[in-house]
């Protein structure tokens, strides 16, 4: 007999969302709920929730050893194999070996479409503000490939950099992103290299760090949720942060706008110059998204 192909691409990884949708109303009035026995009920919806976040998503094992702690019934393997044809209703075993939920397998497509969606709006917003640089620098605009062929070509975050002659007698941009906009020694911001012919090259000596730790968005790891840090100028929305955002109900492009106004409240705003944790900082997006929320109910 030859088995489906998996339902779910390989590499779909949902391991960094934390709710998986769920129908209530078609779990409440499913035969699942009506006709299998309760002990078999527990173990297959938390089977569902460890299918979740396996790799691929939505896909368990076919290995009693392994289903048994993640049903609950731990080193208990008889106990499990009592209840495993019922708990495991809708799983179908695939070509890949793993068995594969079709209802979930169709909730995780959506799901990392969202991803992807979510990371290719970001490129995007990040090629704008970099386009706007470049247009200012006489510079020739970057270009971002539609969604589906950025998609099967491997998802770049970012776009390459430019060569020395991808324009007439101007020197290359730096790339997107661990390069932002620096400081030259007079204060001054440049998108150009100190080799670059746009003012002198800065000195030797290493720069003296920054008395104030900043936030960017990205360095929540150095940073080990306990420095006290500003938002920095080029705060970028932490990719989880926009996924709690979207789960709220806000849409893409709303999250950009508003990541966008928070950024720039807190570092241009009123709230320039404020110090908090990371944790903080993201109890404050969580207040901005409540408020965000009540304004557009009005």
């Amino acid at each position: 007999m030859t088995l489906p192909e998996p339902l779910v691409p390989a590499e779909v990884d949902l391991r960094d969302f934390q709710y998986m949708e769920l129908d209530v109303r078609a779990l409440r009035d499913s035969r699942f709920a009506a006709e299998v026995k309760p002990e078999a009920f527990r173990a297959g919806v938390l089977l569902w929730c460890a299918a979740w976040h396996q790799v691929p998503a939505g896909s368990l094992p076919d290995d009693d050893t392994q289903l048994a702690q993640l049903a609950g019934y731990g080193f208990v393997v008889k106990e499990w194999r009592r209840y495993r044809e019922q708990a495991l209703q809708l799983f179908e075993r695939c070509a890949d070996g793993r068995l594969y939920h079709r209802v979930i397998a169709e909730k995780a497509r959506s799901a990392w479409d969202a991803k992807l969606r979510h990371q290719y709006d970001r490129l995007c917003d990040r090629v704008r503000k970099a386009n706007k640089s470049r247009k200012e620098h006489g510079a020739a605009e970057l270009a971002v490939p539609p969604f589906d062929i950025w998609k099967s070509t491997g998802r770049p975050a970012e776009l390459p950099a430019e060569t020395a002659d991808a324009s007439a007698g101007n020197p290359p941009l730096l790339p997107l992103r661990g390069n932002r906009t620096e400081l030259n020694g007079e204060g001054t911001e440049t998108l150009f290299p100190p080799d670059g012919g746009c003012g002198s090259a800065p000195s030797a000596a290493p720069p003296t760090p920054p008395p104030v730790p900043e936030f960017n968005g990205e360095n929540a790891e150095t940073l080990n949720g306990k420095a006290i840090a500003k938002l920095a100028a080029g705060f970028e929305l932490p990719e989880q942060w926009g996924f709690d955002a979207e789960a709220l109900g806000f849409k893409p492009a709303e999250v950009l706008r508003e990541a966008e106004k928070f950024r720039q409240y807190w570092t241009q705003g009123k709230g320039k110059g404020t110090r908090r944790g990371v944790k903080g900082w993201r109890q404050s997006w969580s207040n901005w998204l409540a408020n965000a929320a009540k304004e557009q109910r009005r």
